[in-house]
């Protein structure tokens, strides 16, 4: 199950109004795979299909694909104010990265 912070929650409602799509899902999407595993992003979409899974939490429906269930099961989005700046976070449960030595992510910095 994807969890969102009351906060997070409350920005994505906001995004909705500003675009005037109220109803729209929140859908995490696997946008790459890197040596730190995967990296997801998010978008409004209209519609989910009978392979999403769907999430609820604050007023906010969030959508994924079943697929990625392995790499979402209790993830976390959170909205994140700094010095940086501010945006949205998705922190995942577990930890996909550190593939080790061999990895097409480069060396290893001669620690193997």
């Amino acid at each position: 199950m994807v969890k969102i912070s009351e906060l997070a929650a409350q920005k994505v409602k906001e995004v909705q109004k500003t675009q005037n799509k109220e109803k729209c899902y929140l859908r995490l999407y696997l946008a790459g795979f890197g040596c730190g595993g995967p990296s997801f992003g998010m978008a409004l979409e209209d519609a989910k299909t009978e392979l999403d899974v769907l999430d609820e939490e604050h007023g906010v429906s969030v959508i994924t694909a079943s697929s990625l269930s392995e790499y979402l099961e209790d993830a976390f989005i959170d909205f994140v104010e700094n010095e940086e700046g501010s945006g949205f976070e998705i922190r995942l449960a577990k930890d996909f990265g550190g593939q080790g030595c061999g990895s097409s992510c480069g060396g290893c910095g001669g620690s193997c």
